[in-house]
């Protein structure tokens, strides 16, 4: 059957990238250029207490040492959602935004705490080393339904129960009026979960960038998976 699910594939690419003539980023060299690192949250929900860049600042070879206090000073914008969906119950979602880095709490493990910009990527890993960051760690869950009880940690305190919005599509009203006189002739009304894996693509490079600015032109040229 066409299209159908678990339908077998042929991949057509494999050929190329196993035969070392496929691109990566490290095949991009437009010149000697810098390299970055970053120092990241260990912890899935936790705030930021200390953070002192003092030695990594001093190592030979870094150029640059930023953290979100830097950004901050440059007044550099925070990154806002896009999209905002209608409520069920009317109205708009609460928006908010998110610094690029950690201002005071971050709320996934992973979350940037710092930037390192040197020479070479062997300097920008040693200089994270030398960083001293300490956190207060906040409970934290990853199960859906735990995360919507009464009781479970807010990631935003604007979300009650973690939910950002409940939207829905069609009649509302007509469809709950259906489901009354449904019940009311006698008839069953099943409701079911429906639990799906998370669908995204990925590349096969996780996500590095390779960027190279032109002052004269104004521009930067940027190369990514």
């Amino acid at each position: 059957m066409k299209f159908g699910v678990g339908q077998a594939i042929a991949r057509l690419e494999d050929h190329r990238l196993l035969t070392g003539v496929g691109c990566y980023s490290d095949d991009v060299a437009p010149g000697q250029g810098l390299r970055v690192a970053f120092l990241r949250a260990p912890y899935a929900h936790a705030r930021l207490t200390h953070l002192d860049c003092t030695a990594a600042r001093a190592l030979d070879g870094v150029r640059l040492v930023a953290s979100q206090a830097d950004l901050d000073a440059d007044n550099v914008g925070e990154i806002k959602c896009q999209y905002c969906p209608p409520l069920i119950s009317g109205g708009k979602m609460e928006m908010i935004t998110k610094p690029p880095m950690v201002r005071d709490i971050n709320r996934y493990a992973g979350d940037i705490i710092v930037m390192v910009v040197a020479d070479t990527q062997d300097i920008a890993d040693a200089a994270l080393e030398l960083i001293e960051a300490d956190y207060e760690t906040f409970q934290a869950v990853t199960d859906v339904y735990a995360a919507m009880d009464d009781a479970a940690p807010r990631l935003y305190d604007c979300y009650a129960n973690n939910i950002a919005f409940e939207w829905g599509a069609g009649d509302a009203d007509a469809a709950d009026k259906a489901m009354q006189a449904a019940i009311a002739e006698g008839r069953k009304i099943v409701e079911i979960d429906v639990v799906n894996n998370r669908i995204v693509i990925n590349s096969l490079e996780t996500r590095p960038l390779v960027a190279v600015p032109d002052p004269e032109a104004g521009t930067l040229e940027i190369w990514c998976g």
